[in-house]
């Protein structure tokens, strides 16, 4: 009996001495656990021995006289100056106290979705450049993330408040994303959650701007709207058109923006910055808009982009190379200058303005159906580059003086030149030798007199009925044709060149009509002086009377006239391009 009450008291002290309280520590790993509760068995984090290096694992569960607590918190500054540069934060913790990993050198933490709260400071003074906030977390505290290294962060959706001077001095942070529809709260002025907005680029979801600067989202260097997919900035709406090189195209545009709209050539959203390579189909449609200038980095201008605005102001960046359907159609353009770079200008592109100064770039090989139509173009040059001129081009530029077709057209479509018959003005026109065919009433102008030709195998053209190319205007045109070619032309059968008045053989050759257009004579008052516009060389001169008497010969670009008559002479010019007679008055 005896013995057995020694044992019986044996256990029972041996049951009292690990008796586990409330409050007890003890240490694993080198972490030292408080137990804060025995029903169920939790345990927090209290202090760290860092003889257990620089890489620290909160474990989801430890055990403590064979009993298995849950480890759930972390308790204030228990990791706080432990020169880590890792921790791994246990699926059970609930809860980080005030600066629980302040001052370390930690890079990248990924807080667990059961974690529902962090203490003020708790990230403090790190090197932070990546954080993940899990998605049982509400709040980020005051000075949580201040003095890191983040170029960006993601704030999820479950966040709701961020709090005073929660990422201040992360100076080199740039671009931030948010993606609450219902903006958190957030400290702005002294105490600033994130101090220095001024470079930082906001991305917010689509149709939350409004509601981002009410909540004070103010005072970011730009602000998108759109996570994914579309996202709008300073009133455009993007469409990503490659992940790979990062290109984009304008889709809408709020006409909150204003009336004068400068296109960016890069445009940002969250960490990503964008070239914007394109204009999309109808993005600036009907805007109200006075002013656009558009980029270097823009190679195409969809269909409608710009039709039915008020633009009296365009630019076109150097790159550009299409110019789409009524791109520019009904607006109130004055002036234009094509760039080089264009290639083709579609249908009703420029149709409907007030152009009156028109210059076109070197490139353009398709000038498409009205793509000028209904303007009023005083002087039109156009380029060699061009190969076709689409119906209805240039139709009502009534006030056109001079008309220059460059020497590779082949095609002129149907009323391309065609004019108001009680307007216009135009005399002369000369068509190049490369010209094959004319549309309808192409050549519609009551105002002709005379029309070169210098193709020997006449183009096609309409002759009689109601759309004759020339209208009803052939009696009063004199037409120039090559030497040799009457038959051709005029008195073949079938020849459609008929009823014009006269016609003379006497069009130039190319080279000459070509020479005729870059030399000119100055005529001064004791001397004439010959010019040309291109890098021509002078070979020689021959100076004749009017009766054919040779006067003068030499080399010289300025011939002296002081000992001559007045009255008209010849002069015959050889260049190392071709030769060029022309009449000259000595006054």
């Amino acid at each position: 009996m005896k013995k057995q009450l020694l044992i019986l008291i044996a256990t029972l002290l041996f049951s009292i001495s690990y008796a586990q309280t409330v409050g007890d520590t003890f240490i694993d790993n080198f972490i030292t656990y408080e137990i804060t509760s025995l029903s169920p068995n939790n345990v927090e984090t209290v202090d760290y021995d860092t003889n257990g290096g620089a890489v620290v694992t909160i474990p989801d569960t430890v055990t403590y006289n064979n009993i298995v607590f849950d480890v759930t918190s972390v308790g204030s500054a228990c990791f706080f100056d432990k020169q880590l540069t890792s921790i791994i934060i246990g699926n059970n913790i609930i809860s980080c106290g005030q600066s629980a990993f302040r001052q370390n050198q930690l890079v990248n933490v990924v807080i667990p979705d059961n974690v529902l709260n962090i203490g003020n400071y708790s990230f403090l003074n790190n090197q932070l450049t990546n954080i993940d906030f899990g998605s049982g977390l509400t709040s980020i505290p005051e000075q949580s993330f201040q003095n890191n290294q983040f170029t960006s962060l993601n704030i999820p959706d479950n966040i709701t408040a961020i709090g005073w001077r929660a990422f201040e001095s992360n100076n080199q942070l740039t671009c931030i994303t948010v993606e609450a529809t219902v903006p958190p709260t957030i400290i702005t002025g002294t105490g600033d959650s994130f101090n220095t907005r001024s470079n930082i680029d906001l991305t917010i979801p689509t149709g939350t701007a409004n509601d981002y600067a009410a909540a004070t989202w103010t005072g970011f260097n730009s602000v998108a709207e759109g996570i994914t997919g579309n996202f709008t900035v300073n009133h455009i709406t993007y469409a990503i058109t490659s992940s790979t090189n990062n290109t984009v195209k304008t889709t809408d545009y709020n006409t909150t923006g204003g009336t004068v709209v400068n296109i960016p050539a890069t445009v940002t959203r969250g960490c990503e910055t964008y070239t914007v390579t394109e204009i999309g189909n109808n993005s600036f449609l009907q805007n109200q808009l006075t002013s656009v200038t558009i980029p270097d980095t823009v190679i195409s201008i969809g269909e409608g982009a710009f039709n039915n605005n008020s633009i009296s102001s365009l630019t076109l960046g150097s790159n550009v190379e299409i110019i789409g359907n009524w791109a520019f159609r009904h607006n109130s353009l004055t002036s234009l200058t094509i760039p080089n770079s264009v290639t083709s200008i579609s249908i009703y592109a420029f149709g409907n303005n007030n152009i009156t100064n028109l210059s076109l770039g070197s490139s353009i090989e398709i000038i498409g159906d009205s793509a000028f139509s209904e303007n009023d173009i005083l002087s039109l040059t156009i380029p060699d580059s061009v190969i076709s001129i689409g119906d209805n081009a240039f139709i009502y530029s009534d006030n056109m003086t001079s008309l220059v077709i460059g020497n590779n057209v082949t095609s002129i479509g149907d009323f391309a030149f065609a004019m108001n018959p009680s307007l216009s003005i135009l005399t002369n026109v000369t068509i190049p030798a490369s010209v094959t065919a004319i549309g309808e009433y192409a050549f519609g102008i009551s105002s002709l007199t005379d029309v070169t030709v210098l193709a020997t195998i006449p183009p096609t053209i309409t002759t009689g009925g109601t759309y004759d190319t020339f209208a009803t205007y052939r009696s009063n045109i004199h037409l120039h044709i090559p030497p040799g070619t009457m038959g051709a032309y005029v008195t073949d059968p079938g020849a459609l060149w008929t009823g014009f008045n006269p016609v003379t053989e006497d069009a130039l050759s190319v080279d000459e009509f070509q020479l005729q257009h870059v030399v000119k004579i100055i005529t001064n008052p004791e001397s004439l002086t010959i010019t040309s516009t291109n890098s021509l060389q002078l070979n020689s001169y021959t100076l004749y009377t009017i009766t054919g008497a040779k006067i003068h010969t030499g080399a010289s670009t300025e011939i002296s006239t002081s000992t001559m008559s007045k009255g008209i002479y010849i002069l015959a010019l050889d260049f190392d391009q071709g030769m060029l007679i022309k009449k000259v008055m000595i006054n």
